[in-house]
């Protein structure tokens, strides 16, 4: 082929590769020239199959900057976020103001009792009291009585009497009746002995009243001795004390012995007037 002719076909080909979009494109290596006096002329030829895309071209250069756009509408609220891990524990914050003051609750369970405290100062004296019932001490009643002889039980119950006087300031007690009366309330200390004798019992009370409060008992068994009972009550103006044998169906033979020896006796006295 001639050189010419060569030089030709590829610039033609060169061409129609960079337009190959170009619908117009001819195909100049699919004819052979006929004319061979060195003038040639290129026909179109039939229009061939697209070509494989070519490779990406390289990236352009960024283009300016675009100017603010307006502001869009507001979006609508999206959903509820997962609860995220507990935090870390914050400072302590300032106290708050006092609240009201609330109800009185109800009272609770007695604590222990607590240790001995230190001993407190001296208090002031106090105002004086009121002025007391002046008692005639010289009269105090405190008497004790005996008897001389023996005194036996009867069918029924019997007081027993007195016939030598030791004391009797007072005259609260009567000799002849046996019988103290009371005029100066407080409390008093009374106390009755006798001899118990062979094969004899002897039984007695300490009466207030008529009512028995102390008793005297010792039985009929073959001894002997003195027994004894005391009593300390507190009595008010108009009180009797007394005291009396015990009558009782399984009692033989109840006796207070005595003599002038004086084993029967009766005492008794005002220990503490009442306030």
């Amino acid at each position: 082929m001639d050189s010419k002719l060569l030089v030709l076909v590829m610039i033609v080909h060169l061409i129609c590769m960079v337009t190959a979009q170009d619908s117009s494109c001819v195909r100049c290596c699919d004819y052979e020239p006929t004319n061979t006096s060195g003038q040639f002329s290129i026909l179109r030829g039939e229009k061939g199959d697209t070509g494989e895309r070519g490779l990406p071209g390289q990236i352009g250069k960024a283009g300016p900057i675009g100017g603010k756009g307006t502001t869009g509408e507001k979006g609508s609220n999206g959903f509820p976020g997962y609860r995220g891990p507990k935090g870390i524990q914050g400072d302590q914050g300032e106290p708050g103001a006092s609240g009201p003051k609330g109800s009185i609750g109800p009272s609770g369970l007695q604590g222990p009792r607590g240790s001995k405290g230190l001993r407190g100062t001296k208090g002031d004296m106090g105002s004086n009291g009121q002025k007391g019932e002046l008692y005639d001490f010289e009269n105090w009643p405190v008497f004790s009585v005996a008897r001389s002889s023996v005194q036996n039980g009867q069918s029924s119950h019997t007081t027993v009497t007195y016939d030598f006087t030791f004391v009797n300031i007072g005259n609260d007690m009567n000799l002849g009746t046996g019988i103290f009366t009371c005029h100066i309330p407080g409390v008093y200390f009374f106390t009755f002995a006798t001899l118990k004798y062979n094969n004899k019992h002897a039984a007695a009370f300490i009466m207030v009243n008529n009512t028995p409060k102390a008793r005297i008992f010792g039985d009929d068994k073959d001894w002997q001795g003195m027994i004894s009972q005391s009593l300390t009550i507190t009595l008010t103006a108009g009180n009797t004390v007394w005291v009396r044998i015990d009558k009782h169906s399984e009692y033989r033979n109840v006796q207070l012995h005595s003599n002038n020896k004086h084993h029967t006796t009766f005492n008794g006295q005002l220990i503490r007037p009442a306030v």
